[in-house]
């Protein structure tokens, strides 16, 4: 396995991105959804990127790319359509011991970006490590029609369940009993057809005593 799969938290990070054409811009779209504190755009060819920003956290520098860009950077997209500028971005970073991808060679780079679909909080990546984009694809599909809208509902449950459960200082063997029912039980179909009493009966029989006068509430606010 080449590559360690990892999600990041880029909430206090600063990301560039080199190059803002439609690739650039998809690069750009997905980082703003993260929300890191910052996102360099550096381009001179372009005026301006338009793309929705409510954290107004886009910063466009009409320039060409130079060295002095990284300073402060945590994570780079090289993303334009010059091999050349995007093997000196490249470069750059490593003497700086900054991650960067390279969008048309993504082997040249230190990561790649797998096929990710979300269902909110349930984020499903795929990679083929470069192999087959098709066959990447194909499992990205079958996935997405496997797990559901309910899915994203059953993932809120859960996490909810775990704020009741876990300050009861259970044994982690008896927490991990309770956590697992819920997700072999039917619980995912109850939420699919809005089903809130049966839910509500699946887990004041799953859950223990000293949850039950929460579990009501927690099922009113998701469905």
């Amino acid at each position: 396995m080449r590559y360690y799969p990892i999600f990041l938290d880029l909430s206090h990070k600063t990301c560039m991105v080199v190059g803002a054409g439609k690739v650039g811009l998809r690069k750009i779209q997905t980082l703003v959804q993260c929300s890191p504190a910052e996102i360099i755009v550096v381009d001179q060819y372009v005026s301006g990127v338009d793309i929705p920003d409510p954290g107004k956290i886009i910063r466009h520098l009409g320039e060409a790319f130079t060295h002095k860009h990284l300073r402060g950077c945590h994570l780079v997209f090289a993303c334009t359509s010059d091999p050349q500028v995007n093997n000196i971005v490249v470069q750059a970073c490593r003497k700086r011991n900054i991650w960067c991808n390279v969008a048309e060679r993504p082997e040249q780079g230190d990561f790649i970006l797998p096929g990710v679909f979300s269902r909110q909080d349930l984020i499903i990546a795929v990679s083929t490590c470069g192999c087959s984009p098709a066959l990447t694809a194909r499992i990205k599909k079958n996935l997405h029609d496997i797990y559901g809208p309910e899915y994203a509902l059953l993932t809120a449950l859960l996490a909810e369940v775990r704020q009741i459960l876990l300050p009861l200082k259970l044994p982690q063997a008896q927490n991990r009993e309770y956590f697992n029912k819920i997700v072999d039980s039917h619980a995912a179909e109850l939420l699919k057809s809005g089903r809130g009493k049966e839910l509500e009966a699946l887990l004041l029989d799953i859950l223990p005593t000293d949850t039950h006068n929460r579990i009501e509430g927690i099922i009113d606010a998701l469905l």
